[in-house]
């Protein structure tokens, strides 16, 4: 009788064949390895690698070898250098296709999953088992109950006796079950680790029949006996992007005045380039390579018209509370390119340390700068748009260098707060981070006026007339300092003008007329109300209409 070899069998006899291909691996063993990587350039979509070595000068001339290389490699990216007095002469590439020969880390991963998916056999197996033994015993409990339901009508019946049966029927099934819950625990925890071993040898590209890219550098080396030959070249699938955490401390732990904040800038590397990078120099750079080699022409110019006479319009434009929230954010299965915005000259970050990073697509956080500066504590409000009171860390940038737009983790008195979308700042700027919601001063803004006045009959202006109040309430122990933010239209037409009304509104505040905020800072007492208006008045033509929108 024919059987199908058991899994058991088939996992030996594949073990079998890779001990089998170990002689052809041995030739593999022999072939020199690549100099080993010594500096890495991420950009925000591919990465410069820089592999180094030593060569012997024989006949004026030094040659070193590059084995093992990735194909993905952008051949006009090859570039070679020389040490001391040599002059590098050029190189030559070409690709080798490797037959039968396997990548020892990938070799590895696969013994690995068959040594997964026999364990993961094994426990389907039992559970099969436990399965099948469950659905038995219940079936005799069902023929138990009948017998003992039949027994029971006959002169001297034995309920104690039935009772036992069932019961240790009942034990029985509860005994399956919790090995039961046990496999299951364990076939997850199998089949986790399943899942990381084939994405890890997903990213090496498996085994077996693959190309590499070899590459030749050769030099004159101009009295130098064993010059040192460097290669540089282009390779896809790396990017970074930065990271940043925030810990501020104020003073006497108050919720607001000065204390000090602790920034880390850090970055996060991910890269699928098919060699990992072990113990490198890591720099960062905003640059853009082949972006901008072309030079710009000029796109043709259009002029517009329309007919003289139709009604102009004015849009008073209303914020909308959607547009407040943070960027969704977005997952991908590999490093998507990042998007870094360095708004002028690109700038590079070295890393202080020597750095690892493996080709498998994961990301790796890498402190870059840890920097201390003075900082303060508000309280701010901005009720048109949130009738929430917030808690501000105001700082400078500490950086002598920019800060790239990303995740900022906040944190307070060692206690993390949340994350918050840090946008691009030059060195030096003023940045507020937001510590959380201060739940202790309730605020309300309402509209008080909202009239239009038509023209009348010496004047062709239309009015239009705006008010708000906004009411605050500090219900802590103690008093606080708050700072309200508004703001008013800002005209951008001679025909529109934008007025102030200053008797109607709260003295005491600053105003940026060129952005239309307007900031007052409150002291406010415990448990009493503090109110603040805002009025202003729109003149424009008698012709133009009004839209909301």
């Amino acid at each position: 009788m024919h059987r199908t070899p058991s899994i058991h069998a088939r996992s030996l006899l594949l073990l079998l064949v890779l001990g089998l291909a170990a002689p052809a691996r041995a030739d593999e063993a022999k072939r020199p390895a690549a100099p080993p990587i010594t500096r890495v350039v991420v950009f925000a979509d591919r990465a410069e690698t820089t592999r180094a070595g030593q060569a012997p000068c024989q006949n004026g001339r030094a040659a070193l070898t590059f084995p093992g290389l990735p194909t993905t490699i952008d051949t006009r990216t090859l570039r070679p250098e020389a040490s001391g007095k040599a002059r590098p002469i050029g190189t030559a590439h070409r690709q080798v296709t490797l037959r039968e020969e396997r990548n020892e880390r990938a070799a590895a991963l696969e013994r690995e999953v068959l040594v997964v998916r026999d364990e993961l056999q094994r426990i389907g197996d039992r559970l099969e088992v436990l399965d099948e033994r469950e659905t038995r015993t219940a079936g005799y409990g069902s023929y138990f109950v009948l017998l003992g339901s039949e027994e029971l009508r006959s002169e001297r019946p034995d309920p104690a006796r039935w009772g036992a049966v069932l019961d240790t029927l009942a034990g029985d099934v509860l005994a399956g079950r919790r090995q039961a819950a046990t496999l299951r625990q364990e076939q997850r925890a199998a089949q986790r680790k399943l899942d990381v071993l084939q994405r890890q040898l997903a990213a090496l590209g498996g085994a077996g029949v693959h190309e590499e890219l070899e590459v030749v550098v050769t030099a004159e080396c101009n009295g130098e006996p064993q010059p040192r030959l460097s290669l540089s070249y282009v390779v896809p699938g790396a990017t970074w992007r930065p990271e940043y955490d925030l810990r501020f401390s104020a003073d006497r732990g108050a919720k607001t005045g000065p204390g000090k904040a602790e920034l880390t800038v850090a970055a996060v590397v991910q890269q699928a380039s098919g060699e990992d990078w072990e113990g490198v120099t890591l720099v960062l750079s905003t640059a853009r390579p082949k972006l901008g080699a072309q030079a710009p022409y000029p796109a043709p110019l259009k002029v517009h018209g329309r007919k003289a006479g139709e009604d102009k319009v004015l849009v008073d434009a209303l914020e909308r509370r959607e547009k407040l929230s943070g960027p969704a954010s977005a997952t991908a299965a590999g490093p998507a390119a990042a998007v870094l915005e360095d708004r002028g000259q690109s700038f590079v970050l070295t890393l202080p340390h020597k750095a690892t990073v493996r080709a498998d697509g994961r990301p790796y956080w890498l402190p870059v700068d840890v920097t201390t500066t003075p900082a303060e504590a508000k309280l701010v409000t901005v009720p048109k748009l949130r009738a929430h009171v917030y808690q501000l860390a105001v700082l400078k940038n500490p950086a002598r260098y920019p800060l790239l737009a990303g995740t900022l983790h906040a944190y307070r008195g060692g206690s993390y707060v949340g994350d918050v979308q840090l946008e691009h700042k030059a060195p030096g700027e003023t940045l507020e981070v937001s510590l959380g919601i201060d739940d202790e001063i309730r605020v309300e803004r309402k509209e008080v006026k909202d009239r239009d006045r038509q023209a009348g009959l010496l004047s062709s202006t239309k009015r239009l007339e705006r008010a708000y109040r906004v009411r605050t309430t500090n219900n802590a122990t103690g008093p606080v300092q708050l700072e309200v933010r508004d703001n008013l239209p800002v005209s951008k037409t001679e025909e529109v003008k934008v007025e102030l009304d200053r008797s109607k509104t709260t003295p005491g505040f600053s105003l940026d007329g060129h952005r239309g905020f307007i900031t007052w800072t409150l002291q406010l007492p415990p448990r009493v109300e503090t109110v603040v208006d805002l009025a202003y008045t729109i003149k424009l033509p008698e012709d133009w209409q009004v839209q909301l929108r």
